[in-house]
């Protein structure tokens, strides 16, 4: 079973990429649904447009989220040595 360091900092340059590519999907899509609002497309198209950007920059955002939520478990359940 491979475990993964949860103390490691380091990213590879596949992640970065796709940090990278995710962050450029995300604005673009969201860009895009005010250019399709401004077109006159219908509301729901443009929210669901939105949304999907929303969550591209929400993955974009992985290891930022994962670090914040491993923190939160952390000082939940005593400390740092018990999470």
């Amino acid at each position: 079973m491979i475990v993964r360091n949860q103390t490691r900092k380091g990213r590879s340059v596949g992640e970065m990429i796709s940090t990278l590519c995710f962050y450029g999907v995300g604005i673009y899509a969201i860009l895009e649904a005010m250019l399709m609002r401004d077109a006159g497309e219908p509301l729901i198209k443009c929210l669901m447009v939105i949304a999907a950007g929303i969550v591209c920059l929400m993955a974009g955002a992985r290891f930022i989220i994962a670090d914040v939520v491993a923190r939160y478990k952390a000082l939940r359940n005593g400390g740092p040595g018990n999470g």
